[in-house]
């Protein structure tokens, strides 16, 4: 009973993680008919650092289940550890080093991308359960596609 409801409550938080991504996207191919230009890039903008912190979120929960005693992966938590640094990277502004806005979430995508990969590997190893691989294929499908959605419009506008 328990896994079950561990199993809904992650799913549930998972697809309203979702909204973030989504909403961007969303105001970015409604502006400037819907949603004023400024106001969509200020979305973009905010789809960027939530998609940084998910990425060191996504991370840790690697490394933590690395930390487990009866763990069945032998992982080194430098990968974790340099894709945080590369989400953190991906935020930092302009005025430190030029990096367009549409590459940043460029790297946000393969980041998720990546940390999809390890986590089912790990669900393969039975580090985690069977229906975490399944949950975060979709997540990441969709978190994905919303970012391709962002970077698409961005770089028609001309931001890269």
């Amino acid at each position: 009973m328990a896994k079950n409801r561990q199993k809904a409550e992650m799913t549930q938080l998972g697809l309203y993680g979702l909204a973030p991504f989504v909403f961007a996207a969303s105001a970015l191919w409604l502006s400037p008919a819907v949603v004023p230009q400024h106001i969509a890039l200020n979305f973009q903008q905010i789809a960027l650092v939530y998609g940084a912190v998910i990425v060191a979120y996504l991370a840790g929960a690697g490394a933590g289940a690395t930390l487990n005693p009866g763990q069945k992966l032998q992982e080194s938590f430098i990968p974790g550890q340099l894709i945080t640094l590369v989400s953190f990277a991906a935020i930092i502004p302009d005025s430190v080093f030029y990096l367009g806005d549409a590459w940043r979430h460029f790297i946000i995508a393969i980041l998720l991308g990546y940390l999809l990969l390890r986590d089912l590997a790990a669900v393969s190893a039975g580090v985690f359960p069977k229906w975490y691989g399944a949950l975060r294929l979709r997540l990441t499908f969709w978190a994905v596609i919303s970012l391709l959605l962002i970077m698409s419009r961005l770089l028609l506008w001309g931001y890269y």
